[in-house]
């Protein structure tokens, strides 16, 4: 999305459809530029629904090491569908901002139930330590409605008090009622040790998925990495597919 207000040059990094919607190497490459700030990234993607392969994954936590200035936001929200899911976060967890939802999950979609996690020794909150002493003072105006000391406030709690524009930090957050359907839902997760509730959810979106492709009289595509939340139909190769090019062509 093009936030205005925030001023920010896109730098696009593709998934390639014919990598089964994998990151090309190139693309990544593109993440060593020392303008570059933050890679933002949905894992598994949306609408693809691909978990980013190990290579990538490698490959990122390569450029972090080699760039320890960069930063990482993922969102994971459809991570709990996939099998054998491993986080950016997993990876490069002082450099990653993790986003989830319950949303998905357990299907409460309208509640906009979001976490967001960060390693206590995290990478953001070392260069705020070591900002210029301008930029301090600075941020000591802008959060002096919460503390005396802002050098020591956190970038996680930086980011409630900005969500209401610092000074109605009182009212930053999750309503009380959601957090106690937050509570509620971890809960039930814990409680379900052997995974039965996401066992019976990945069932679920497989047979969707299966019935959809066997209405539509094609296959499937085989993919390890799908995770089968989204599907993707090409309508131009499907058209071919069941009635031949020259409809194809015509469509």
């Amino acid at each position: 999305p093009q936030l205005e207000e925030y001023g920010l040059e896109v730098v696009p990094v593709q998934a390639d459809p014919t990598l089964d919607w994998q990151y090309p190497e190139s693309e990544l490459e593109k993440l060593r530029d020392p303008a570059v700030k933050i890679f933002f990234c949905v894992n598994p993607s949306n609408p693809p629904s691909v978990k980013m392969n190990d290579a990538s994954l490698e490959k990122i936590a390569a450029i972090v090491k080699d760039r320890p200035d960069l930063m990482i936001l993922t969102d994971d929200v459809y991570g709990t569908f996939a099998d054998g899911f491993r986080s950016l976060y997993a990876v490069c967890p002082r450099n990653t901002i993790l986003v989830y939802s319950f949303s998905k999950y357990f299907g409460a979609t309208g509640w906009r139930l979001g976490v967001i996690g960060m390693h206590k020794d995290n990478r953001i909150d070392g260069q705020l330590a070591q900002l210029p002493a301008s930029a301090k003072t600075a941020l000591e105006k802008r959060y002096s409605s919460l503390t005396t000391d802002a050098n020591s406030l956190k970038f996680i709690d930086r980011l409630v008090a900005d969500s209401r524009a610092v000074a109605l930090n009182h009212t930053a957050g999750l309503s009380t009622p959601q957090q106690v359907q937050m509570v509620l839902f971890s809960l039930y997760a814990l409680m379900d040790q052997e995974g039965r509730y996401k066992a019976t959810l990945k069932s679920v979106i497989r047979r969707r998925e299966a019935a959809l492709y066997r209405e539509l009289g094609v296959k499937p595509s085989e993919d390890a990495n799908a995770v089968d939340y989204y599907t993707l139909i090409d309508l131009e190769d499907t058209s071919r597919a069941l009635h031949g090019d020259e409809f194809a062509n015509w469509m």
